[in-house]
């Protein structure tokens, strides 16, 4: 595939370091034209059972309430979820629903954190990561597998889904990790968009299920965010976001490879689905972080490629567990992390999108005035990059009839 072109390189390397120069702050009311997309990074440590509780799930809900209250200044369109909602999908041992490591109270626990947002009336989507599957802890299990936890509490058939108009359906109909994957709509800025939330090292049936939903909304401006994609920069690299291009993950034997229901890893998903799809203009990602040293883990990363036709796809890691430096206070362990939320700001007018971090635990923004947060350049938590053609060019909202997708009629 080819790489960025030499003058998109240059233009994102500048843009990445110009920060907020045209785009507003969360919490700021938004000018017209403009409008923010929410990640929710993994919150496996906020909802452990093995961590100081209530206390560790009350940075998650923070970070909920925080999102539900500011959701009309932002101009919030949608909230993503990158997976690893949970730590230990159904316990050590035995069935699913086991609470050998309190499972369920770790999903009831998320949940209570993700019913403020959907109280909010926002469009989101959870992606599942290693962690929630049903047998992610069981000794001596071959490969990941899920039909129960999952389901029950982020399916297509759970209230927070069901029968809503911007949730267009799941993977339900697949032979082997049902239902893992679903898809979602939106408009914004004047345009549609799709969202779909990927399965980690989606196998080639979930690959072509994701096929058959681009093909149902042709011209929408695309997201995929799967949790399993991008690593961090090693401990040692210090260089400037774009230097290189950041290391896709390797599939791992701890995960899904050798599955009977097959599996891919990053670089075949790029290449089976995202590079081929011109509308898709950007990936999201958790999962991967560097060790933690002084509380500060290395934890974000970026990538740019243009696809097949040419265009750039954003490729995006945020995850902020290991940064725990702000949080040390509470007694017996720290809650599992600072609470820190990436907003995407989209300014039309500007033709910008602004990537910001911030947490409203700690009432702390990174990458600010040269401040290296993580032990990472600033840009790599706030900067700007151009709004790409898939959205510029994509279908007018309120104009397109989309044909049935899988897993709704």
């Amino acid at each position: 595939m080819k790489g960025p072109s030499r003058s998109m390189r240059a233009l994102a390397a500048l843009l990445l370091f110009l920060g907020a120069v045209a785009s507003i702050m969360p919490g700021a009311a938004h000018a017209a034209n403009t409008f923010t997309i929410a990640v929710i990074p993994d919150t496996q440590n906020y909802v452990d059972n093995t961590k100081p509780q209530p206390a560790s799930l009350t940075v998650f809900k923070a970070k909920a309430q925080y999102i539900a209250d500011h959701k009309d200044k932002m101009g919030l369109v949608f909230v993503t979820h990158v997976g690893d909602v949970v730590e230990h999908g159904d316990g050590a041992n035995g069935a699913p629903g086991n609470a050998a490591w309190g499972a369920g109270a770790e999903w009831d626990r998320a949940r209570s954190a993700m019913d403020i947002i959907a109280a909010a009336g926002v469009p989101f989507a959870m992606s599942p990561g290693n962690h929630d599957y049903d047998n992610y802890s069981h000794p001596g299990r071959a490969t990941l597998t899920s039909n129960v936890m999952w389901k029950r509490y982020f399916g297509s058939g759970s209230p927070y889904f069901a029968g809503k108009s911007w949730y267009g359906g799941a993977s339900d109909d697949l032979s082997y990790n049902p239902g893992l994957s679903s898809f979602q709509t939106f408009a914004a800025g004047g345009r549609n968009f799709l969202h779909i939330a990927l399965e980690m090292e989606a196998g080639d049936a979930a690959l072509a299920w994701a096929q058959a939903v681009i093909d149902s909304r042709k011209g929408y401006a695309t997201i995929v965010t799967t949790h399993e994609y991008l690593n961090p920069p090693a401990s040692e690299d210090n260089r400037a976001p774009l230097a290189v291009p950041a290391e896709r993950v390797a599939a791992s034997t701890n995960y899904l490879k050798g599955s009977p229901g097959g599996w891919n890893d990053a670089q075949a998903v790029w290449d089976k689905l995202i590079s081929k799809n011109d509308q898709i203009f950007m990936v999201i990602c958790g999962h991967a972080w560097g060790p933690t040293i002084a509380g500060v883990s290395k934890s974000e990363n970026i990538r740019i490629d243009n696809n097949a036709a040419g265009h750039p796809v954003y490729q995006v890691l945020t995850d902020y567990q290991g940064n725990t430096l702000g949080m040390d206070g509470i007694p017996g362990k720290d809650p599992g992390g600072d609470g820190w939320l990436r907003f995407m700001e989209f300014n039309m007018d500007a033709g910008i999108i602004h990537f910001i971090t911030y947490s409203p635990t700690l009432n702390r923004y990174a990458g600010h005035d040269g401040e290296w947060t993580f032990n990472q350049q600033p840009g790599f938590s706030d900067f700007s990059l151009p709004v790409p053609h898939q959205v510029l060019n994509a279908s007018l909202a309120g104009l397109s009839s989309p044909s049935a997708a899988p897993g709704k009629e």
